[in-house]
């Protein structure tokens, strides 16, 4: 590809990627707000253990959350044999895909348990998951060092983010 155009493409890609993380974390916000305002009778009970759930929901949100980690480190190590910038970003926004996606999935459930049992203490978990997912916000810095980006990668990706 044309190193004038990639620059542009480096960009879009980047932009691309800050979006997809918004989109996921305003869906939860906005599912969980629709929910709330829904509910009737909202309470907060820890000692509803008869609930199968009341375990099953909190150990999906951390399955999750680990296996978004676990997965994530392990698809981005297919993006270091990927030989230009543009080819390693696609393959670190494939993973990050992942990872998002991962996350997002427990929080729904634990809305929709919310939805159904008016008990908080699953919009609770499904709140720790939203800030978990914004802590998972690709930054330039952790971009750059997750790639392995050679000399002229590295180059090439600060000029791209400059412009």
């Amino acid at each position: 590809m044309n190193s004038i155009n990639q620059p542009q493409s480096v960009k879009s890609i980047l932009r691309t990627l800050t979006i997809i993380h918004m989109a996921f974390c305003v869906s939860i916000v906005l599912f969980g707000t629709v929910v709330l305002y829904i509910t009737k009778n909202a309470i907060l009970d820890f000692a509803d253990t008869s609930d199968k759930l009341f375990y099953i929901v909190p150990g999906l949100a951390i399955a999750g959350a680990l296996a978004s980690q676990y997965l994530f480190k392990k698809t981005i190590i297919q993006a270091h044999s990927k030989s230009t910038l543009k080819e390693k970003l696609m393959q670190y926004q494939s993973s990050k895909f992942i990872q998002f996606a991962l996350i997002e999935a427990p929080a729904f459930l634990g809305i929709v348990n919310f939805l159904i049992t008016s008990n908080q203490y699953y919009l609770i978990i499904s709140a720790a998951l939203l800030v978990y997912l914004i802590s998972r916000k690709p930054t330039k810095f952790e971009i750059k060092n997750s790639l392995n980006l050679n000399p002229e990668q590295e180059r090439e990706f600060i000029k791209a983010i400059r412009n």
